[in-house]
């Protein structure tokens, strides 16, 4: 290792880690000791940690209240320290973070709102590509239906919550109370970014929810058609909600241009 690869090594492990080897190449002065002088840059340094998850997980923070934010981030910053070039990734671990220590694991919303919060980052990052158009569709024949891949949008993410966690979210974001963590049942949402390049999310029924996820498997329209003729009366009403969900999702920009159309 080079004299310059150690020197940064040691710069970043005083930073994370709150190594002292970096204090040695720390030319002395009056005033301010090596380790006090050391000491600034540790403090600046999770300070702009600390910003980031403030302004990725400015709900979540909200819901937790100053001083359990501050718990969680002081944890966080102890169990992940930041390893990737880019301060957009730093906060990717918080939700396993937060259902696996305690004293959040015991509130399972925590995980849920911040997890809903990265993948608003995720849906906003994600590339550009054409969007799916109805003309597309007209222009294949309706023997060949069976055998579409439809490809969903890159900025789709997809969401089942055992918690009131978007509620809470929406909630907290209009500066209203939010309601009880509780639900009577799992809820499931989409999660994109709309044509005008703001996030946007959805609720999905359990039947729609389970085509996209039919299609993010790569499966063709006649195996979706499958997954839907499961969760409703008949093949026919299967059929039905999935036009129906196509039909929106295309108006809505969730599915990508490119299709493949599999050899029978």
């Amino acid at each position: 290792m080079t004299s310059l690869e150690q020197l940064q090594k040691d710069f970043v492990e005083m930073l994370s880690q709150d190594s002292t080897r970096f204090e040695a190449h720390i030319a002395a002065q009056s005033g301010l000791a090596p380790s006090q002088r050391a000491e600034i840059y540790q403090n600046a340094y999770r300070i702009r940690l600390t910003k980031v998850l403030e302004q990725d997980h400015e709900m979540l923070g909200l819901y937790l209240g100053d001083d359990l934010f501050e718990e969680m981030v002081n944890g966080y910053l102890a169990t992940y320290p930041s390893c990737a070039p880019s301060l957009r990734e730093f906060g990717d671990r918080l939700p396993h973070f937060l259902s696996s220590h305690d004293p959040f694991k015991e509130h399972g919303i925590l995980q849920e709102i911040a997890l809903f919060e990265r993948l608003l980052l995720r849906a906003f990052d994600a590339a550009d590509s054409d969007i799916l158009q109805f003309i597309q569709l007209q222009k294949i024949p309706q023997a060949s239906w069976p055998n579409i891949q439809f490809q969903l949008h890159a900025s789709v993410q997809l969401l089942t919550c055992q918690y009131s966690a978007v509620e809470s979210w929406q909630a907290l974001k209009s500066e209203q109370p939010p309601p009880s963590p509780e639900i009577p049942s799992e809820r499931h949402w989409i999660i994109e970014r709309e044509q005008d390049k703001r996030t946007g999310f959805y609720a999905l029924s359990r039947c729609h929810y389970e085509c996209l996820k039919s299609i993010q498997s790569g499966l063709p329209f006649g195996f979706v058609c499958e997954t839907a003729a499961h969760h409703t009366e008949s093949e026919e009403q299967g059929m039905m909600q999935v036009m129906e969900l196509l039909q929106k999702g295309i108006e809505l920009g969730w599915f990508q241009s490119d299709i493949n159309l599999l050899q029978a």
